[in-house]
């Protein structure tokens, strides 16, 4: 019985995989447009069956988009994902990631490999391929001082700046997490490989793009987008003005994150983009006091300790992760897909432990 159930949950789970990862392969309709459906949808298969005149243009043009073409491309995705143990976090599931879902075109599907769900408390940090001596010590010492907080360092694999700061982040023992601009099988650039590999182990590697997509000039500025949606800050500790990384700090004060910014010696080619964006508003970063005063809730080593010494259950930690802004019963219930009974009790246990607090029918955290 429990073996049929099991085994009717998972063909229902990867319909709604199917479903999702279909409707990322469909030209003409944008993650945008996607992201205000599935506000309102609960699945792609709500989309197709609605009597809402509204959406009816959407509909039909999903339904006539979703040939078998796409269709079997869809399931040969799926396929190797699961013959590579690569994960699909679609934007309902309850492990895809609360922070990245308030930008405006966040990624219908996300790739995975690695640990599952990634820590949110997270600032990335980026910079240029080539860097001076300097570049790197900067680089060395705010990943290092952020990892006694237990925030996670986010970056996006490429030789230079966020190669040092991925290797500082797992020598300090703190997560990390590598968004690439391929398909999540392809490593790039391949001299990365070792450290790919450690990622997966100790962090976690992300991407939008299926199994099999080689990198662009167009995939790069795409996955920006993510690391910087990812962030609550953007820290750029050395850049040149053509560098990517301004592309990710311009981003990111876009969908309103902090942005901070290593005063550079004038004369360092390797560096001139950080007084630029200084020049533009960025906060310049000279210790670890000004990441604090920015982003203070990033740095409650109390609250830090005291959440581990709970010995929290999985479903305690999911929802407390889940609640980055104040959220209401129903919303959790949805988001997690645990009845409402059990989450019930999981609030009621947070706020004895005084990790929540209820206003208004809305949980906060403490």
């Amino acid at each position: 019985m429990y073996l049929a159930i099991y085994r009717a949950k998972n063909l229902w789970e990867g319909m709604i995989e199917k479903r999702f990862v279909a409707l990322t392969l469909i030209k003409g309709i944008g993650n945008k447009t996607l992201k205000k459906l599935l506000e309102f949808f609960e699945s792609p298969e709500d989309i197709l069956e609605t009597d809402n005149k509204n959406f009816e243009k959407y509909k039909n043009f999903i339904r006539k988009s979703l040939t078998k073409e796409i269709e079997d491309k869809a399931e040969e995705i799926i396929q190797r994902c699961y013959e590579k143990n690569i994960k699909i976090l679609h934007i309902k599931h309850p492990h895809y990631p609360e922070i990245l879902k308030e930008i405006p075109d966040p990624p219908i599907v996300i790739y995975a490999k690695g640990n599952i769900p990634i820590n949110e408390k997270s600032i990335s940090v980026v910079g240029s391929r080539k860097f001076s001596s300097y570049g790197k010590v900067v680089t060395e010492k705010f990943v290092s001082e952020l990892s006694e907080f237990n925030i996670n360092i986010i970056s996006g694999l490429a030789i230079g700046i966020d190669t040092i700061a991925h290797k500082t982040a797992l020598r300090n023992s703190t997560f990390t997490t590598a968004v690439l601009g391929s398909g999540i099988d392809i490593v790039f650039p391949r001299e990365n490989k070792k450290l790919y590999l450690e990622i997966i182990e100790k962090g976690c590697i992300l991407s939008e793009y299926p199994p099999g997509t080689n990198p662009t000039k167009y995939t790069f500025p795409q996955r920006n987008r993510i690391i910087a949606g990812l962030s609550y800050g953007t820290i750029v500790t050395e850049a040149s003005n053509t560098s990517g990384a301004l592309i990710t700090s311009k981003l990111a004060n876009d969908y309103g994150r902090t942005v901070f910014s290593v005063p550079a010696n004038i004369n360092n080619p390797f560096a001139e983009g950080n007084n630029i964006l200084i020049k533009e508003g960025a906060v310049p970063l000279t210790d670890l006091d000004d990441l604090k005063e920015n982003l203070p809730f990033l740095f409650d080593r109390e609250k830090e300790e005291k959440v581990k010494n709970l010995a929290l259950t999985e479903d305690e930690i999911l929802i407390l992760n889940l609640i980055v802004e104040p959220k209401h019963i129903d919303s959790i219930v949805e988001k997690t897909g645990l009845s409402f009974d059990r989450v019930s009790e999981i609030l009621f246990n947070l706020e004895m432990n005084d990790l929540l607090e209820n206003k208004d029918g809305f949980y906060i955290k403490k």
